[in-house]
């Protein structure tokens, strides 16, 4: 994949001139996962969406270029957990605000932000960004992975996603549980706790209901992830579930944003072949 910050400026006034191109800017948190995920869960796997969509974009004839990730997030559900780094949805806004009109100022017109954060307020700082940015009528932004609205993240909960997991009841996990431990042990498994993972029980639960009843915190969610941090079943992922999920995200999210791209205009040419 081409990688703006590896390019040179000429180089990127090219691609900011090229009206297949298309910036896939990723949107991560820094924030608790358990006893047995590193801080950074949400930060790479923002990046490999990004990378998964990106075959699926050229085949299409748009060309994706990766901006630099924005690793911090909204993390407000897990503040309460030592590393977790969480910005103020103002500030998540502005900062995706600036990132983009910076580029647009030189020519990029189509956005994509991908995103791995599944917290409301990250989502709402999402929400708030697009509308601010698409005051712009030259400019397109577009939501890949989790999202606001409804439906809109259906490409990460679509059943046959869902079907890929080993979890009896793959409806109720969630943060740190077996998908995400599954992602982790895909691309970067030598930084899971895979001893700690496997003696963690399941923690099965409405976290929807709760979170749309009101609850601010991982803890007002349910008592035991005071201590726990997770929702789910850990031991029962595996880095294969990862590898697919991940490849099928990529597949049914590149196919709703060459759609919704489409409904606009086609790109012209050929695609590129990087």
């Amino acid at each position: 994949m081409i990688q703006l910050a590896e390019r040179t400026w000429p180089e990127a006034r090219i691609l900011a001139r090229d009206p297949r191109t298309v910036v896939l800017l990723p949107l991560g948190a820094v924030e608790e996962h358990g006893p047995h995920l590193p801080l950074l869960v949400d930060w790479l796997g923002s990046e490999e969406l990004a990378r998964r969509m990106a075959p699926h974009l050229r085949r299409a004839g748009y060309r994706p270029v990766l901006a630099p990730a924005i690793p911090y997030g909204v993390s407000t559900l897990a503040a309460d957990w030592s590393g977790t780094v969480s910005l103020s949805v103002a500030t998540l806004r502005r900062l995706i605000v600036e990132v983009i009109q910076s580029l647009a100022r030189h020519g990029f017109r189509r956005f994509v932000l991908a995103n791995y954060q599944a917290d409301p307020d990250h989502l709402r700082a999402m929400s708030q960004a697009r509308r601010v940015l698409e005051r712009n009528r030259r400019l397109r932004v577009l939501y890949a992975g989790f999202a606001p609205g409804p439906r809109a993240d259906r490409g990460m909960l679509d059943p046959r996603v869902l079907g890929l997991m080993q979890s009896p009841r793959p409806e109720c996990e969630w943060h740190s549980g077996e998908m995400e431990t599954a992602v982790v042990l895909s691309r970067r498994p030598e930084l899971v706790r895979r001893g700690i993972a496997r003696r963690l029980p399941p923690v099965w639960l409405d976290f929807r209901g709760r979170l749309r009843a009101g609850a601010r915190r991982f803890r007002d969610i349910d008592p035991r992830a005071r201590a726990a941090g997770y929702f789910g079943w850990p031991a029962a992922a595996r880095p294969e579930t990862g590898e697919k999920a991940m490849a099928l995200r990529g597949k049914l999210i590149a196919r709703d944003i060459t759609e919704a791209l489409g409904r606009r205009s086609r790109p012209r040419g050929r695609p590129h072949s990087h």
